[in-house]
């Protein structure tokens, strides 16, 4: 077993700090909740009784994290305990004091922020700049100066100098690590801690989404999960200074299986150079043509796609942009990787595997196509129906997501990455493996490309079509679906597939089985209540359901109107004081939409409006009136019988049997008094006196019509106007209160 040289003082805090954490947990877990989990206290309270056996193995990990920073170097074997010298030394240094900056900032969050920002910075600055040297035999210098320049960048960048939450730091992260691997100081699993780290830091969330009900949410548990792994960055650095105690020369990893296969591997190697020296060993050659196919394959989508402006091979949406989406820093990185595979990058990557044509560089270049052919298809099978179509604009590039006709599918995408690395597989194979393979690429390819055939191209009913033809049966139903969007199908589905669809929909209508029903509510978004509206001009029973409806809502319109007019009916009728002018009781009740209007244009550049009529209007309650404009305000929800008369002088005033009663002025510009309310299609008879321009007063008369035992049955308006001077707003009935 190995040994250490804090190993025991290491392992007794570790302890006492998880069974601390244990105990306190189970008392009062929101206490310790963000000293275990930097993440607010009411993110975790959306997991209700589960958020203390979340907090535990969070607890766990950090205390063998505690553990791996406080052990110190191993003791014995080809390790050595002196301080190394030159940069080592200075680096093991610099990384001592960051893991200490890093524990202390987290078990102790410091009032004033910001000298302990800058000392993190100086020590990351320290650190950087100490590799560069360290990882001489192990990195070439340009590798060294490039994560150099990312690694003073991400620092400028947490200090406000620079973009934050970039993948900047990840450009610093990726050579180290590559470098370290490398070199034989530091061991596999002081890399592999230092790149779950790196992906845990690139996935950390930015923003917790707040959930209800309080449950298990695995969305919540991947964010903690995530945040909790941040841990590793200190355990990275404690791994990496403790083992520079090491000799360059000194191969770290204990002797055993894994031991006897690399040096069976380096002799291998060794054989294979020399052989290659004596000219026995010569890499493949690729058939010029099946190698410029493989270039082309993933180049054809993008070529389409870029074609009609669209430089993406997803889109927004799917279930890795959702997943990702709680960190700015990977929806980047993922933008990033959905602008290069649009743009024809993987083809670059199998072009330098044709060019090398090392069974390496082909092994990798297949690998990264094929993962990146399975990230687009899960996006693919996982985006909402409406972009199933193709890829589209998003709120990154600040327009709002939807289908872009002119895109290919995803899928396209991944079957020609898929292609391009079967294909660069077979042509690494050697005969007969190389006919086998290509004989499989062959296969794909057909079953990538050729469309099934339910899907195959049919023709596509345009809006155009759609304006020179009357629609009536298919037309009609595949009109409303192009034009109305009537259901949510991608753009350039053929009429067959949508025609198809509808004699479906029409089965499901006609049987009227609530579980299949609501598994279209469901599944396929339709709203079965509004269903037999979208396919009744090809479903009799759909159609049979819209006019049955619609003679019931006629029924009903027509009997509503009918009761509001035995209101109006039985309404009082005014009897004048004095002879009218003239006098009109408009016959059918009216339904203003909250208000009557007179509005006449004035000759000169005096506009109406600017009287600030409506607002005077709703001061009192109920008329306002100006230069060419008056307002008489209603109830939207209720009819109004109305009463208009006009005077040739002032007539008496009448309150009883009114609820509400106001006088306003009136200059009417041209004499033309026709009160209206353009939203409804209300227009009244002129008002005016035999068309007199000039100076009016309008006096309205307000009251309510009780009905069937209610008190707002419908309303009552009085509307008298007769020439007179004066602006002035009398109130002669105030409403009740």
């Amino acid at each position: 077993m190995r040994r250490y040289r804090f190993g025991r003082i290491a392992a007794l805090v570790a302890v006492a700090y998880v069974a601390g954490v244990g105990v306190v947990v189970f008392a009062d877990w929101i206490t310790v909740a963000g000293v275990v989990v930097p993440v607010e206290p009411p993110h975790l309270m959306e997991l209700g009784p589960w958020a203390r056996w979340v907090l535990l193995p969070v607890a766990v990990l950090q205390g063998w994290a505690l553990w791996q920073v406080l052990r110190g170097p191993a003791l014995g074997g080809a390790a050595r305990v002196g301080w190394p010298g030159g940069a080592a030394g200075w680096l093991r240094v610099a990384l001592y004091a960051s893991v200490a900056h890093t524990v202390l900032l987290h078990l102790w969050p410091p009032d004033d922020a910001e000298w302990a920002i800058w000392t993190g910075a100086l020590v990351r600055l320290a650190v950087v700049g100490l590799y560069v040297p360290v990882l001489a035999a192990s990195l070439p210098r340009w590798a060294r100066l490039g994560a150099l320049v990312a690694g003073v960048a991400a620092v400028a960048a947490d200090l406000g100098y620079g973009p934050a939450d970039t993948p900047i730091w990840l450009l610093w992260a990726v050579p180290v690590l590559v470098g370290q691997a490398r070199d034989p100081r530091w061991s596999r699993g002081t890399v592999w801690t230092g790149a779950i780290f790196a992906a845990a830091w690139l996935l950390r969330p930015t923003s917790f989404a707040i959930r209800f009900p309080r449950e298990l949410d695995p969305g919540l548990l991947f964010e903690v999960a995530v945040v909790a792994l941040g841990a590793l960055g200190a355990v990275w650095e404690a791994r990496a200074a403790h083992e520079l105690t090491r000799p360059p020369e000194t191969e770290p990893r204990p002797a055993g299986a894994r031991s006897r296969m690399a040096e069976a591997r380096s002799r291998m190697a060794e054989a294979r150079s020399r052989m290659a020296e004596a000219g026995a060993v010569r890499r493949p050659s690729f058939p010029l043509p099946l190698a410029a196919v493989a270039v082309a394959l993933p180049l054809i989508p993008v070529a389409v796609n870029l074609v009609h402006g669209v430089p993406r091979a997803i889109g927004p949406g799917g279930a890795v942009a959702d997943l990702l989406r709680v960190s700015d820093r990977a929806s980047l990185a993922w933008y990033g990787l959905d602008l290069l595979l649009g743009v024809g990058a993987p083809a670059l990557l199998v072009l330098a595997a044709v060019a090398r044509r090392t069974r390496t560089a082909v092994r990798v270049a297949a690998v990264a196509l094929l993962g990146c052919a399975a990230l687009v298809a899960v996006s693919a099978l996982t985006l909402p129906p409406a972009r199933l179509g193709g890829t589209g604009p998003d709120l990154v590039l600040g327009e709002p997501p939807g289908p872009d006709p002119a895109a290919l599918p995803p899928l396209w995408h991944a079957a020609a990455l898929t292609a391009a690395a079967l294909l660069l597989l077979a042509l690494q194979a050697g005969s007969p493996r190389r006919h086998t393979l290509l004989a499989a690429t062959a296969a794909a390819l057909a079953l990538c490309f050729l469309p099934a055939a339910d899907l195959a191209p049919g023709k596509v009913t345009t809006a155009e079509d759609c304006a020179r033809a009357p629609r009536t049966g298919e037309r009609a139903y595949l009109c409303a679906i192009r034009v109305d969007a009537t259901l949510d199908v991608a753009a350039g589905t053929p009429d067959h597939v949508l025609l198809a669809r509808g004699r479906r929909l029409c089965a499901v209508h006609a049987r009227q089985d609530p579980a299949e029903l609501g598994r279209l509510r469901s599944e396929e978004g339709v709203d079965p209540e509004r269903l037999p509206w979208v396919i009744d001009d090809i479903c009799p029973s759909a159609h049979a359901a819209v006019v049955a409806a619609e003679t019931a809502e006629e029924v009903e319109y027509e009997q509503s109107q009918a009761e509001e007019q035995r209101k109006c009916d039985a309404a009082p009728r005014h009897r004048p004081l004095i002879m009218p002018a003239k006098a009109l009781r408009v016959k059918e009740p009216q339904w203003p939409d909250g208000s009557l209007s007179l509005f006449e244009a004035v000759g000169d550049s005096f506009d109406p409006l600017s009287q600030g009529v409506f607002s005077k209007a709703l001061a009192n309650g109920l008329v306002a009136g100006g230069r060419g404009h008056l307002v008489i305000l209603t109830h939207s929800d209720a009819h109004a019988c109305v009463t208009l008369e006009t005077y040739a002088r002032r007539p008496p005033v009448e309150t009883g049997g009114w609820e509400h009663v106001v006088e306003v002025g009136y200059d009417s510009p041209a004499g033309d008094l026709r009160l209206r309310d353009d939203l409804s299609g209300i227009v009244l008879p002129d008002l005016s006196l035999r068309g007199r321009p000039g100076h009016y007063r309008v006096r309205v008369h307000f009251a309510w019509l009780p009905w069937n035992g209610g008190r707002y049955g419908t309303q009552r308006l009085l509307v008298m106007a007769y020439p007179g001077d004066g602006d002035d707003v009398r109130t002669y009935q105030a409403p009740p209160p």
